[in-house]
């Protein structure tokens, strides 16, 4: 039957049907498809973990996978100042803009049909708060088993496994889960042979899998800068493209690579502006009953005084719309949930799990699941502080290896004051132990080994934009950076000297140039 001749109460119907089907399903998704030649449905998943794009353009609908590509079918875009500004100030886009005017982010938990005329949106999910009184271990369970839900899924029908394996608690977790007697591969990345590869290879041990480590080679976070910007589309920071280009390469054969990714930005207090830690770190973090009413990890434009305040003014505007938009259905936690909701467009390191989905043939990343991200949306905050429903969930199934030190100085098993002063002891232990071969090898001459999953390339850079951009990008920049810097920065921005704009704000610019220009 044509759609022209469906009832509209029965095309309802059908997208409720619709949407009742996608609030169950275990992996993430996103897809567009055209219904007719001026009329373009998107599909997203709870979280919109899937980011899809559109533009309402000359009596026609532009859709795609990434701003730049609805960008690039638009005869004229041109980009839009206040997300610019935003993106220099806090690495994304407030939602549902993007860098380009008249391109929006598709709604997430949705089904959304759009027209020259019209954009129409059925809503099957949204991450309401709710009030519970289930325990820790009610939490704890649900988590370790839905998790797993997602990783059975992901394996099914699936040889040459891999798992991207910093050795860290989130990635033992899902580790500790895949069926026992599984080939699998864990692969690690570094810069070197160093304490976190040691601390990776040990814990693969403990979980009794095979570790692949794959050195990062120098200069890897300043190489292929433009080709990782017009691959990931705009919109996302790509210093946080962690595998890229020939580090991609031994991944590329994988009929499925899993990671842990979001564990702590969903299941842990790591984004959460409501929590204390007592004075000198003398105990572990504790919930703030009084909440918070700021969004956590978004920087106040009007703050800023580089920003023309007229621009700042809107972008801090955008960004109180949002905050709202989430207060309708998670009062007292929106601030917290505002890098969360839509995850896939909000989060400022997502430019990782894009570049890892363009690599590989397959990516699941068990965290980002619809189901997962439905019950950290209900889990109430107390089980998030001091990692207390991730202890409850993976503490047990890691084994051995829930009692082996992470880079951060943590044992996973452990929370409370043990855990805090366990951790707090190992870091001031490594720190003057890092500090003394860091001198010992200066007085020889030699660079130090840096410890950590990367060096500081991974860090902002002075960037010499005559060197970075060509002329006519140069000049694009030159008119951008006159309507989003106040007059004097403005001036000094292209001075050696730069002024008073901060260097990651330079090598964002370098990011959006690259977006438009040749």
């Amino acid at each position: 039957m044509g759609r022209d001749n469906v009832s509209s109460a029965g095309m309802e119907r059908d997208l409720v049907i619709l949407g009742e089907r996608l609030r169950e399903r275990m992996l993430p998704f996103g897809w567009f498809e055209r219904l007719s030649s001026d009329s373009v449905r998107f599909v997203t998943d709870h979280a919109g973990s899937v980011p899809l794009y559109y533009a309402q353009e000359h009596n026609q609908v532009l859709a795609g996978k990434t701003p730049l590509e609805v960008f690039q079918q638009m005869p004229q875009g041109t980009l839009d100042t206040v997300s610019v500004a935003d993106f220099l100030l806090n690495g994304t886009v407030c939602y549902p803009y993007t860098l380009f005017k008249g391109i929006y982010v598709a709604p997430p938990g949705a089904v959304t049909d759009v027209t020259p005329l019209e954009v129409k949106s059925t809503t099957y999910y949204r991450p309401k708060e709710q009030e519970s009184n289930e325990p820790l271990a009610y939490w704890g369970a649900q988590l370790r088993a839905r998790v797993q839900q997602a990783l059975l899924a992901g394996l099914e029908g699936k040889t040459n496994i891999k798992v991207l394996f910093s050795g860290g608690e989130d990635s033992r977790a899902i580790v500790s889960l895949l069926p026992k007697g599984l080939e699998c591969e864990l692969v690690t990345f570094a810069d070197s042979y160093n304490r976190e590869v040691r601390l990776a290879s040990h814990a693969a041990r403990a979980l009794d899998r095979h570790i692949s480590f794959i050195q990062r080679p120098h200069g890897f976070y300043r190489e292929n800068v433009r080709s990782r910007v017009r691959a990931i589309g705009g919109g996302f920071d790509i210093r946080h493209t962690h595998v890229w280009g020939r580090l991609a390469e031994p991944l590329k054969d994988a009929g499925v690579v899993f990671g842990g990714y979001a564990a702590d930005t969903l299941f842990k207090s790591a984004w959460m502006g409501n929590v204390e830690k007592n004075i000198k770190k003398i105990g572990p973090e504790r919930l703030n009953p009084i909440g918070m009413g700021q969004p956590t990890g978004i920087k106040i434009a009007s703050a800023q005084d580089w920003l023309d305040p007229g621009v700042s003014a809107a972008v801090d505007a955008r960004r109180l719309a949002h905050h709202e938009r989430i207060q309708e259905f998670r009062p007292k936690s929106a601030g917290n949930w505002h890098t969360l909701w839509p995850l896939g467009s909000q989060r400022v390191a997502y430019a990782h799990y894009l570049a890892i989905r363009l690599a590989c043939p397959e990516v699941v990343e068990p965290f980002l699941a619809p189901q997962v991200y439905e019950l950290a949306a209900r889990m109430p905050d107390e089980f998030r502080v001091d990692r207390k429903a991730f202890r409850a969930a993976f503490a047990s199934p890691m084994g051995k290896a829930g009692w082996l030190l992470t880079s951060s100085g943590r044992i996973p098993r452990l929370g409370g004051y043990v855990g805090h002063w366990v951790q707090l002891g190992t870091v001031i232990s490594r720190a003057l132990g890092d500090r003394a071969t860091s001198v010992s090898a200066r007085m020889r001459g030699r660079m130090p080994i840096n410890q950590g999953a990367w060096s500081n390339e991974h860090d902002v850079y002075r960037d010499d934009l005559s060197e970075a951009l060509s002329e006519s990008q140069l000049e694009g920049v030159r008119v951008l950076m006159n309507g989003i810097l106040t007059a004097e920065e403005a001036n000094e921005f292209f001075k050696p000297c730069g002024g008073a704009v901060p260097d990651l704000v330079r090598n964002r610019v370098v990011q959006v140039a690259y977006l438009v220009g040749d």
